[in-house]
Parts: structure tokens; sequence; C-alpha cells
């Protein structure tokens, strides 16, 4: 089996990762959140994403909604260390 014959499997699972993780509704209602700003650039490229790969299943909420969880999911430790440097007195 060659170098592209055992990426194809690889690229499969990804693909199948990154639906089940960001993909799908959560649950999670807009009006019960609070209002943020992001770029027009950005707002178009999740708009779009929203609509071409969630099929009208899920908001663009879901989806920051799952983006967000992952982040903190993947980063939680690093956020804490730097906020507890943040936290230490100064003398």
């Amino acid at each position: 089996m060659n170098k592209r014959q055992q990426k194809q499997p690889e690229k499969v699972l990804r693909k199948a990762h990154y639906k089940l993780a960001f993909l799908r509704p959560t649950g999670v209602v807009a009006r019960c959140g609070k209002s943020v700003y992001i770029s027009p650039d950005f707002h178009k490229k999740l708009s779009r994403i929203v609509f071409l790969l969630g099929e009208g299943e899920i908001t663009l909420t879901d989806y920051l909604h799952s983006v967000l969880k992952h982040h903190f999911e993947e980063f939680g430790d690093e956020i804490k260390i730097i906020y507890a440097d943040k936290q230490k007195p100064i003398l």
C-alpha cells in the first residue's frame, strides 16, 4: 500500500470526526446568549460552512458553540496556566 492509499482512511476518519464534533445541533438557543462581533469575512465563511456542511440541521450558534467548546477542551490547561500566571502578586 502506498502513502496515498494510507492517507485516505485517515482523511475519512478526520472528516467523520469533524462532522461529529462540529456539524450537529447543540441545543443552545441564540436568544439566551450574548451578542458578539465577528468580522464580515469570518461571518461570511462561517455562514457558508453552516449552510452547506450543516445541511440545514445546525445554526451558526450551534457551530460556534461546538468550535468554542472544542477550543476550551483542547487548550483548557494552557488557559488555566496563563490565567494563574497573571494572578501572581507583583511583589
